[in-house]
C-alpha cells in the first residue's frame, strides 16, 4: 500500500510518496498543476515553492531577524531561538496557507473517490479538518516538553528536551499508540483552531487537483517501471 504525504505552501498543495510529487498551485486566480518522479530537482521546486510562496511580509520578518542575529544593535539575542522559532511556525502560518493546510486535510479525511464536480468537493468540504497523520503531531511533541523545560533549564537544554519529546512521540506513534491520545488530542485541537483554517473552493479544488495528479503520475511511473 502507498502511503501518500501531504503539505501545503503559501499558493498550494503537495501530495507525494519517495516516488512521486505532485503540485497544484494558484498563480493569478489560475490553478497550475504538475507532477513528476521525485528527484533532487523536484524536491528543489518544492521547497522554492515553499519558501518562495510567502507573503512579502513574512519574507520581511525573517530577513529582519537573520539581519538582527547578524548585527545585534539592542542587544544579542540567543541564535537558538531562530530554531525554535522554525519549529514553531506552523501556529503562524499565513491565512492562506493555513486554508491550503485544511484543505490538504479534508482530501485525507474524505474516505470516498476524490471528484472534481460540485457534489464531490462538496462531500469533502464536509470531511474532517483534523489529520491524524499531521506534522503538527510532532511540533507538539517538541513544545509539550520544550516549554516546561524552559521554566527550568537554559535554552539549549530545553530544546534538547523538546527534541527527544519529538523522539519519544515517534516512538510512541509507532509502538505505542494507546497512550498517544492525549497528545492527539491536543495535536487535533491545534490542527483545528491554530494550524488550519477552513478552505474555500479554490483551496478545495487546489487540493483535490494536487491529489489526482499525484494519482496520475504514480500510475505512469509505475507503468514505466513495468515495462521495464
Amino acid at each position: 500500500m502507498t502511503i501518500i504525504t501531504g503539505a501545503s505552501f503559501a499558493n498550494g498543495v503537495f501530495y507525494h510518496n519517495h516516488k512521486v510529487l505532485a503540485c497544484a498551485e494558484v498563480k493569478n486566480g489560475v490553478i497550475h498543476t504538475w507532477g513528476e518522479p521525485m528527484t533532487l530537482r523536484t524536491l528543489f521546486k518544492m521547497w522554492l515553492r515553499i519558501f518562495g510562496g510567502l507573503p512579502w511580509y513574512y519574507n520581511l520578518l525573517h530577513a529582519a531577524m537573520v539581519l538582527y542575529l547578524l548585527f545585534p544593535v539592542f542587544g544579542e539575542i540567543d541564535p537558538l531561538w531562530l530554531i525554535v522559532y522554525l519549529i514553531g511556525f506552523h501556529f503562524v502560518f499565513p491565512r492562506q496557507l493555513k486554508m491550503f493546510h485544511g484543505a490538504e486535510h479534508k482530501v485525507f479525511s474524505h474516505a470516498g473517490i476524490k471528484k472534481l464536480d460540485k457534489q464531490g468537493l462538496d462531500e469533502i468540504a464536509r470531511a474532517s479538518i483534523v489529520n491524524a497523520g499531521c506534522s503538527t503531531n510532532v511540533v507538539t511533541s517538541f513544545f509539550v516538553l520544550f516549554l516546561p523545560a524552559l521554566l527550568f533549564l537554559p535554552l539549549w537544554a530545553s530544546i534538547l528536551a523538546g527534541v527527544s519529546g519529538i523522539v519519544l512521540g515517534m516512538l510512541g506513534i509507532k509502538y505505542a499508540q494507546e497512550y498517544m491520545k492525549p497528545l492527539y488530542q491536543l495535536s487535533g485541537f491545534l490542527q483545528k483552531y491554530v494550524t488550519t483554517k477552513e478552505p474555500k473552493r479554490v483551496h478545495l479544488e487546489t487540493a483535490v487537483r494536487s491529489y489526482l495528479m499525484f494519482l496520475h503520475v504514480q500510475t505512469q511511473v509505475q507503468a514505466t517501471q513495468t515495462t521495464t
